[in-house]
């Protein structure tokens, strides 16, 4: 029994690895259209998902770098990086908010 609990453990500890090395990154401009947020470049437009459409009225007619999971459909954002005038600045970090407003 110890050892199908290890086991377990072990498995669930791959499977959140793999999971955490799955985020892509997407820099564009963040666009309002059709009721919702997207991320435009030159080559693509992505929806944005992870934020609600007030939080993510902070970043409208920005340029920022995305990171998150990409979907069929949307880029559910897990950190955001607004562009300025001396690099990227972090605004936003999904590890930072859960650990916050959710850790012990």
């Amino acid at each position: 029994m110890k050892q199908l609990i290890v086991l377990c453990a072990i498995l669930f500890a791959l499977a959140s690895q793999a999971q955490a090395s799955t985020l892509e990154s997407m820099e564009g401009k963040v666009i309002f259209s059709k009721g919702d947020y997207h991320l435009v470049n030159a080559t693509q437009s992505r929806e944005l998902s992870g934020l609600s459409n007030q939080q993510l009225r902070h970043y409208e007619g920005l340029t920022i770098k995305a990171a998150g999971q990409l979907n069929d459909e949307s880029l559910e954002i897990y950190k955001v990086f607004v562009k300025t005038e001396q690099g990227y600045e972090t605004t936003y970090d999904w590890d930072v908010v859960n650990q916050d407003l959710y850790a012990d």
